[in-house]
């Protein structure tokens, strides 16, 4: 069953630093649910993960840049640009008003399941959102009782092992990224020499 007409999907995330499995998620919930746009947006200073390598600016300019290219994928810098703990319930008010009557289809990993159950206001955000939940390797789709009564979709998604804290390993190894990374990220991680 297909979004209604102008949804938008949300794929947030640290993006430290962005790789190719972030595009094709995105890309999937795109073409499986006929949403408008996929709207990137960059942790600022996310609650649940703090331990962040790359600048905000570059972890913007690396998203930038890899979007490029792609007309229905849009970097959404609000989290960035707001001063404090970056809540997932202020961005989707937030959101709200930049885009009015539009419905929101909000991306998760598996992996993230069982953690929405503690982000602020969570029963706020589940009930401004359809959660679409992408299948991570190790991680099947089982929703906490605390989710009851969200609704929550499942798409196919790549069954991808690839992870930022895996590429950040590889990068600080030596380890080609090639194929992991798009290449104007790639080039921009080599000439800023991040995550050396």
């Amino acid at each position: 069953m297909r979004a209604p007409a102008g949804t938008i999907g949300i794929a947030g995330g640290i993006f430290d630093p962005v790789h190719n499995g972030h595009l094709a998620v995105g890309a999937l919930a795109r073409d499986y649910f006929g949403l408008s746009k996929i709207l990137f947006i960059p942790s600022g200073l996310p609650p649940h993960k703090a331990h962040v390598i790359a600048s905000a600016a570059d972890r913007l300019a690396m998203l930038c840049l890899a979007v490029r290219g792609e007309p229905s994928f849009t970097v959404w810098d609000g989290e960035l640009r707001r001063k404090g703990v970056s809540y997932t319930v202020d961005t989707l008010r937030k959101l709200a008003q930049d885009f009015p009557g539009r419905h929101f289809y909000f991306i998760v990993g598996s992996d993230n399941l069982q953690e929405i159950k503690t982000w602020r206001r969570c029963r706020d955000v589940l009930a401004m959102v359809t959660l679409c939940v992408a299948h991570r390797p190790g991680y099947p789709v089982k929703v906490p009782r605390s989710l009851a009564g969200a609704s929550i979709r499942t798409f196919p998604s790549p069954e991808w092992g690839v992870s930022a804290t895996m590429i950040r390993e590889y990068l600080a190894r030596g380890y080609s990224c090639r194929h992991l990374l798009p290449d104007a990220v790639e080039e921009y991680i080599s000439r800023r020499k991040l995550y050396a």
